[in-house]
């Protein structure tokens, strides 16, 4: 059995990274804080952004990165599309 350690040493963050639900959080992520950042708004983590869409499946996550890319303003659509109407 392979110790902690060793299994630390030998960790491949790059696949991490190829799943397609992370590139899409980290792309939500990104436009995100970026206009955030340019309306002198403090940046949303990660996290954040992980929770507002854990509901959501993959196909879901891609249209709805798919509407916010073709708005005008990425984060008002982004949180508008999230709400529930009652």
């Amino acid at each position: 059995m392979k110790s902690i350690g060793d299994r630390l040493e030998n960790h491949d963050i790059k696949k991490l990274f190829k799943h397609p639900r992370l590139k899409m959080l980290d792309e939500f992520h990104r436009r995100i804080n970026a206009e955030r950042k340019a309306e002198g708004m403090k940046e949303l983590p990660m996290a954040a952004i992980g929770v507002k869409t854990s509901h959501l499946s993959l196909e879901d996550m891609a249209y709805l990165l798919k509407r916010c890319s073709q708005s005008t303003n990425f984060s008002k659509c982004f949180f508008g599309s999230l709400k529930v109407k009652k």
